[in-house]
């Protein structure tokens, strides 16, 4: 995947130096020193959920667009991916609203696959051990995989539900299917 890298500047910020910014889309328009870009009005192929870990997130984003396919994509981006379908008795808030966040982009986006990644040395599950002491890792990440792929599959029968394990060998990243 070709990345382009450029600096951008803006007149009207002088608080901060230049910073580099990846840009996965050209701009169309530069209107009085701005940059605009056309509004992507494709449809999402999947919803993905997974970590907000930002050592993780260029990983995620090539995984997700070069070995899946996925052009075009909803991403749900959670600390601790799909943590809080296994942490229901917990933390019922937070299974809540992710859960409410499911239901909502599956049926506004008509969407019939959801793909489901959680990842190693996972910070928010670490943090998880305060409420849950007996909290064994990475095990428990990859039983919340096949928790929240169950209870996808019991409300939603016609959603195709991909869960995957993206573990860390050396300095790289690499992505297990769960089945």
């Amino acid at each position: 995947m070709k990345v382009k890298r450029e600096r951008i500047s803006s007149p009207e910020i002088h608080h901060a130096p230049p910073a580099m910014a990846v840009h996965e889309i050209e701009p169309d328009v530069m209107v009085d020193g701005r940059v605009r870009y056309k509004l992507d009005q494709t449809e999402s192929q999947a919803l993905v959920i997974h970590c907000g870990d930002p050592r993780f997130q260029k990983a995620f984003r090539r995984f997700i667009v070069e070995e899946l396919g996925l052009a075009n994509y909803t991403p749900l981006i959670i600390g601790g991916g799909v943590h809080a379908f296994g942490m229901q008795a917990f933390l019922p808030k937070n299974f809540k609203v992710l859960w409410e966040q499911v239901k909502y982009h599956l049926k506004a986006g008509d969407l019939k696959q959801i793909i489901i990644i959680n990842h190693e040395d996972c910070h928010w599950y670490e943090k998880m051990k305060d409420y849950r002491f007996d909290i064994q890792l990475p095990l428990q990440g990859k039983m919340d995989l096949k928790k929240a792929a169950m209870t996808i599959w019991q409300d939603f029968s016609g959603v195709s539900v991909r869960s995957f394990w993206a573990g860390i060998e050396g300095d790289h990243i690499t992505f297990t299917e769960i089945k």
